[in-house]
């Protein structure tokens, strides 16, 4: 498989034919996501917890045996034979660098990445090297690991130059490679302005461009990859943009064709919310990646809910109007604990009976920003909480201008994440009996893909749109 490239509006490999990039998102794998593997908070706070509660050798054997069973040659084999032909594979920038250290490169960070570029040209899938958990973190989601709910990046040259730094190393080891499809710069971001997000868009792709001139340069909008308006014309000619094209109906949804807070969603208005969000790309005439959707699944997964068939129908819409525009595609994710992913552990296994009580808590509190759909105790009591303030500045001001709903959207990153960080000793606690070689039984038995269960009509819809 050569290198591929831009060529107008379509991607095209090395003998001139037309390349559909389709397939899913590694998520919860070298960047770990709070709701996919069942703990709380951010990443670096539930390592952390995890070395405090075990100690140095069991937190070793906790996440290298979860990232060696996580995904394997299994996994792309699985995804090779259902038509996929590209997965997207998020990475936390600390598996390359400190913070202790900052421009100091391991070269370990490469470990993972390697087998799975290894298992793509096998198993004839591309890889897009997507950087998940940036320095200073680039948006406010614990899926960014920020524990604090706080974006610095857009107003600290330090952490662009960082960026800018670890793409380059990453590219220089990269650049001969072409079972890598192209570099996602950022995921996500939610920068202040498009003047900022252009400079550092324009900057480090010029820096990887010192060293990987081959490669696809993947960007995504602004606002968590949702505005494009605004952005610099394409400046380089191997540039592809980037969309996610989340919809509330997919996890709220219990009708389809129905109603979904207030809003009639069939399949038309699949068709015109896509249009409207992806314009600029599809005016631009270059190559347009629907990076990120999924749907949000209530009952088990060998036994979907008329709303989970609901949703099932609404994918396998948004999947026709991608393949009708002629996007490229990957789900998010690939593998969970059987909230939204095509695989996971069956729920008898040892990690799922362990983390029962901890899922339970989260569900009850409404910690899982992802999937508690701004319900549980934190979000009911912050929201009361907030506008009981609000509601003492309008008496004693009388300002009604004020940017209240800010203040509910601000009490979710920072309550209930806050909180999801400081519930991970609770998690830690769950392994704390066991042994090293117990915890990388667990882990095998819950994640490696021959333990795993399948979302089968979630597959069957995958399947039938990566073969259009």
């Amino acid at each position: 498989m050569g290198f591929l490239q831009v060529k107008g509006p379509y991607i095209i490999d090395d003998t001139g034919k037309k390349v559909f990039l389709r397939g899913v998102c590694f998520g919860g794998w070298l960047n770990m996501e709070n709701f996919i593997t069942g703990y709380t908070g951010a990443e670096s706070s539930v390592r952390q917890a995890i070395r405090n509660e075990l100690g140095e050798e069991r937190y070793q054997a906790f996440f290298t045996s979860l990232l060696d069973s996580f995904i394997t040659e299994g996994d792309f084999k699985f995804l090779s034979e259902i038509g996929a032909t590209v997965v997207r594979i998020p990475f936390n920038y600390r598996h390359f660098e400190d913070d202790m250290n900052p421009g100091h490169y391991n070269s370990v960070g490469f470990h993972y990445l390697d087998y799975a570029i290894e298992w793509g040209k096998k198993h004839n899938i591309y890889i897009i090297l997507d950087l998940h958990a940036a320095p200073g973190w680039q948006n406010q989601g614990w899926h960014s690991d920020n524990p604090y709910g706080i974006s610095l990046l857009w107003g600290n040259r330090d952490y662009q130059e960082r960026i800018k730094n670890l793409w380059v190393y990453i590219a220089d080891h990269y650049k001969d490679e072409s079972q890598v499809a192209g570099y996602d710069l950022l995921n996500e971001p939610n920068a202040p302005n498009m003047e900022i997000l252009n400079r550092v868009y324009r900057e480090w792709t010029s820096a990887i461009r010192t060293v990987d001139k081959r490669h696809i340069i993947f960007i995504e909008g602004n606002r968590y990859a949702q505005i494009f308006e605004g952005l610099d014309e394409p400046f380089d000619d191997n540039l592809a943009y980037s969309s996610h094209n989340y919809i509330t109906a997919a996890y709220m949804g219990r009708r389809y064709p129905g109603y979904s807070s207030d809003v009639y969603v069939d399949k038309g208005w699949i068709e015109k919310s896509f249009l409207e969000r992806n314009k600029w790309i599809l005016e631009h005439k270059r190559p347009s990646w629907v990076g990120e959707f999924g749907a949000l699944f209530d009952g088990p997964i060998d036994s979907p809910t008329d709303a989970d068939k609901a949703r099932l129908m609404i994918l396998r819409d948004q999947l026709e109007v991608f393949n009708k525009y002629e996007q490229h595609w990957t789900i998010w994710p690939y593998k969970d604990i059987g909230l939204e992913g095509i695989m996971a552990p069956v729920s008898s296994c040892e990690y799922m009976k362990r983390i029962k009580p901890i899922v339970r808590v989260k569900k009850k509190l409404g910690c899982d920003l992802a999937v508690s759909r701004g319900y549980g105790l934190l979000s009911v009591e912050g929201d009361r909480i907030m506008k009981l303030i609000a509601q003492a500045i309008i008496e004693e001001t009388g300002e009604y201008s004020l940017d209240y709903e800010s203040l509910l959207k601000q009490r979710e990153h920072t309550i209930l994440e806050i909180l999801g960080n400081g519930l991970a000793p609770l998690y830690a606690l769950q392994f704390a009996d066991m042994t090293e070689k117990e915890i990388v039984k667990m882990h095998y038995e819950a994640f490696e893909f021959s333990n795993c269960v399948k979302r089968s009509e979630l597959v069957e819809v995958l399947k039938n749109a990566m073969k259009k």
